[in-house]
C-alpha cells in the first residue's frame, strides 16, 4: 500500500537532516547542455582509461525535484545523456528505451515529456547532426503496468556521439528512482542532483566502491505547496567521475553487488496536519508480520508430523548433537527441494508438502524448524540474501531477501542449516547461502547472524606413474575431494549418473587408455568421493635426439590465470578457503636419466593470505613432483588483486615446465 497524502498549509521548519550539509553554497552549473557539443568528443578514437571500450558514456546527468499538481505531490526527473561510439560493437547503444509506469489509479502513474535525441557526425571535417522527431519515437507495452518509450538513433557509425534528453513526470512521490553511476561500459561523469522539500525524509543509502568525486548537501527554500511561501529544501548532489564499465570478472557472487548507486528510501513524513508518518519499516514490525503470516511463521505450526517423528529419532540418539543430525538427515533425505529460492511458502499447508515430498526453500527449511523444536532445541527461521540476489543490507527491505533457513543453538553456540541439499553435513551450508549475513526471525532479540567461514575446500590428485617408450606413461591416479570440493562434485557426478559422467570424463582425456576407472563415495553427504583410475597416457611427452621432454603436472596444473585484467575495482569472492594439492611420483626408463629439474618456489601472499609451495626431488629410478596451492581467505579486497593476480602468474608459469630426461651413455 502506497503512503497517503493529505494536503496541507502550514509550514514547517526542519532543524535536523540525516546528512551534513553547507548553507547558501552557490550551486554550480549544468555539466552538460543539449545541442552543444565538443568537437574533441567527436574528435576522439580511443577511450584512454580503457582502449577496449566499444563505446564510452561522455556524460549522464540527471536532476529530481518536487511539485505540486492536483493538490498531491509529484517528482519531475530530467536526464540527459551523452555517449560515444567507438567500435561497430557499440552500435547497440543506438537503441534506447525509457520505462515508464501506468496505473489505473492516474495520480500514481507517470509520462515521459519533451524527449529530444540527436546523432553527432564528423563528416569530411564538418559537424553533421540529424536530429530525431516525434515520430521516430514509439511506445512499448512491458509486464504489468510498465511501459517503454523506445528509438533508435539515425546514421550511427563509428566515431558518432549520441546524444538524447528528455523529462518524467511520476505521481509516485514516495518512491524516488534509484541512479546508476556505472553501466556496462566506462562512463567519464555521471552526475544526479535531487531537490526535496524537508516535509520528506529519505534515506539515501550509496553504495560504491569507487570514491565519489561530489558529495554535497545543503539547505535551501523555495515555493512548493502554495507560490507566495516558500518552504525548507534539501538539496543533493552527488558525482562520480572516470567510472570503469561494470563487466562480469571471474569470482564475484553477482556483479549488481559492486555497480556504484544511490537509493532512496522514504523513511517518514512531517506535516503539521498529519504529524509524522513512519513508512521505513523496523525489524520488529518485519519480525512480526513474517511470524504471523499464514506463509512463514504460521506455517511451522501445521507440520503435525514432526512430533512424533521427533519421539521417534529422541529414541533413537543418546546425545544433542546426534539428536539435532537426525533431525536434520530426516528432512534432508525425506524432502526434494524443487529449486525455487524463498522466503515464504507457496500457501500449500507443511503437512500437504511433507506428503508430496518436495518445496521450496522456506518449505523444507520451516519443516526442519519444527522439527528440531518438537526434538527440544531452540530453532528458528533465518531469512538471507542469496549470493545471487546480491548482498543483503541493514535497510529493512523484506524484498533484499530470497532465502529462507534454519537457526538452532546448541551447547551455546549458532548454527545454521539449509535442508534443501542432500550433500551437506550438520553445520556445513550451500555455497548459494554463503553471503555475508542472515537475519534471525524472532520477536526478541531479532539480529544478524554472520555466514560462518567454511572448513577449506580441498582437492587431492595423487598419481604414480612409470615412463614407457614410445611416448607413454602408464600408472594409477586417485583423485579425491573434501568440503565444498566434495560437494560440487558429487553434485556433479549425481546429475548425470556415474557411468554417464564417466563416459564424458573419458571423452575429456582423448590421450588416456583406460584399462580401470571407478567413482566411490558420491551417494552420501557423511562420505569422502574419491575417482580412481588406472590408464596408459599416449604422446605423454616429446622426444629430441637423447631427451625427453615432460610436463610432469599432466594436464592437471593451472594452464591459465583466471585474473586477466591488470587491475579490478571490487573484491575476489572465491567464497571457501581452498587447497589444491598434486603429488606425482615418476618412475624413470632403466637408460636415462634426469638431466634438468624446474626450480623449486615458495610463495606467499601479503599478510599469510595463502601460499603455493612448488617442489620436484630427485630420487633413485626416478623424481617427485609437489605442488600445493592455499588460499586462506574466502573474499581478497581488490587492494590484494595485484599480488592474487601476480600469484596465479607464477603458479601457471611453475605448472608449465618441463623436466628433461637424457639418455644415459651406452
Amino acid at each position: 500500500m502506497s503512503p497517503i497524502f493529505t494536503p496541507h498549509k502550514c509550514i514547517l521548519f526542519i532543524a535536523c537532516v540525516l546528512l551534513s550539509f553547507c548553507i547558501n553554497a552557490q550551486t554550480p552549473a549544468t555539466p552538460i547542455t543539449f545541442g552543444s557539443i565538443d568537437l574533441k568528443d567527436l574528435q576522439m578514437k580511443t577511450y584512454e582509461k580503457d582502449t577496449s571500450a566499444e563505446a564510452v558514456v561522455l556524460c549522464d546527468y540527471g536532476e529530481y525535484s518536487y511539485y505540486f499538481g492536483n493538490d498531491l505531490p509529484k517528482v519531475h526527473y530530467k536526464r540527459h545523456i551523452r555517449i560515444k561510439i567507438l567500435k561497430k560493437a557499440g552500435f547497440g547503444f543506438a537503441s534506447q528505451k525509457i520505462p515508464f509506469y501506468i496505473s489505473s489509479d492516474g495520480n500514481k502513474s507517470e509520462s515521459v515529456t519533451d524527449l529530444k535525441a540527436i546523432t553527432w557526425n564528423l563528416e569530411n571535417g564538418s559537424l553533421v547532426s540529424y536530429t530525431m522527431s516525434e515520430e521516430d519515437f514509439f511506445e512499448e507495452k512491458g509486464s504489468s503496468n510498465t511501459y517503454y518509450k523506445k528509438f533508435t538513433f539515425p546514421q550511427v557509425r563509428e566515431g558518432s556521439v549520441l546524444e538524447f534528453s528528455y523529462e518524467l513526470e511520476s505521481g509516485m512521490w514516495y518512491n524516488l528512482r534509484p541512479w546508476n553511476f556505472q553501466t556496462n561500459i566506462p562512463t567519464i561523469w555521471s552526475e544526479i542532483r535531487a531537490e526535496i522539500p524537508a516535509y520528506f525524509d529519505f534515506k539515501i543509502t550509496l553504495l560504491s566502491f569507487i570514491p565519489l568525486k561530489v558529495k554535497e548537501t545543503k539547505q535551501d527554500s523555495r515555493n512548493f505547496i502554495r507560490s507566495n511561501i516558500r518552504d525548507p529544501y534539501l538539496s543533493y548532489r552527488f558525482a562520480l567521475a572516470d567510472a570503469p564499465a561494470l563487466k562480469p570478472e571471474p569470482f564475484i557472487t553477482t556483479i549488481e553487488n559492486y555497480r556504484s548507486k544511490l537509493e532512496f528510501e522514504l523513511a517518514s513524513t512531517f506535516f503539521p496536519n498529519q504529524g509524522k508518518i513512519d513508512y521505513s519499516q523496523t525489524w520488529e514490525a518485519l519480525n512480526e508480520t513474517l511470524l504471523t503470516s499464514d506463509y512463514f511463521g504460521k506455517q511451522i505450526k501445521k507440520y503435525d508430523e514432526a512430533q512424533k517423528i521427533a519421539e521417534t529419532l529422541k529414541s533413537q540418539t543418546k546425545d544433542s548433537l546426534s539428536l539435532l543430525t537426525a533431525a536434520y538427515q530426516y528432512i534432508q533425505n525425506s524432502m526434494q527441494w524443487d529449486g525455487d529460492n524463498r522466503v515464504f511458502t507457496s500457501g500449500t499447508n507443511l503437512n500437504k508438502v511433507a506428503e508430496k515430498k518436495i518445496g521450496n526453500s522456506a518449505e523444507i527449511n520451516l519443516m526442519l524448524v519444527r522439527l528440531l523444536r518438537e526434538c527440544g532445541f531452540e530453532a528458528n527461521p533465518v531469512i538471507l540474501s542469496t549470493r545471487e540476489n546480491g548482498f543483503p543490507t541493514d535497510l529493512v527491505l523484506l524484498d533484499r531477501f530470497d532465502f529462507t533457513i534454519a537457526h538452532v543453538v546448541l551447547n551455546g553456540k549458532d548454527l545454521l542449516l539449509d535442508a534443501t541439499s542432500k550433500l551437506t553435513k550438520v553445520g556445513q551450508l550451500p555455497l548459494r547461502c554463503l553471503n555475508d549475513k542472515g537475519r534471525l526471525i524472532v520477536r526478541k532479540n531479532s539480529r544478524w547472524i554472520p555466514m560462518p567461514v567454511p572448513q577449506t575446500s580441498r582437492k587431492v590428485v595423487l598419481m604414480e606413474m612409470d615412463i614407457l617408450p614410445d611416448q607413454q606413461l602408464k600408472g594409477n591416479v586417485d583423485i579425491s575431494y573434501l568440503g565444498h570440493e566434495a560437494i560440487y562434485f558429487k553434485s556433479a557426478v549425481l546429475a548425470k549418473g556415474k557411468d554417464a559422467y564417466l563416459v564424458d570424463y573419458k571423452k575429456n582425456k582423448p590421450n588416456y587408455d583406460f584399462s580401470k576407472i571407478a567413482i566411490t563415495g558420491v551417494d552420501s553427504a557423511e562420505t569422502m568421493p574419491l575417482l580412481k583410475l588406472t590408464a596408459t597416457v599416449n604422446e605423454a611427452y616429446s622426444i629430441a635426439g637423447d631427451r625427453i621432454y615432460l610436463s610432469p603436472m599432466l594436464g592437471m596444473g593451472e594452464d591459465t590465470n583466471p585474473f586477466k585484467t591488470p587491475n579490478r575495482s571490487y573484491p575476489v569472492e572465491f567464497g571457501i578457503p581452498q587447497e589444491e594439492i598434486f603429488s606425482a611420483l615418476y618412475k624413470l626408463p632403466a637408460d636415462y636419466t634426469v638431466e634438468e629439474l624446474p626450480k623449486s618456489e615458495s610463495i606467499a601472499l601479503p599478510d599469510n593470505g595463502g601460499r603455493f609451495d612448488f617442489r620436484l626431488t630427485v630420487l633413485e629410478g626416478g623424481f617427485k613432483i609437489d605442488s600445493k596451492i592455499v588460499l586462506k581467505k574466502p573474499i581478497y579486497s581488490s587492494e590484494e588483486y595485484g599480488a592474487l593476480r601476480e600469484f596465479y602468474n607464477r603458479i601457471v608459469f611453475k605448472h608449465a615446465e618441463k623436466i628433461i630426461l637424457k639418455q644415459k651413455d651406452k
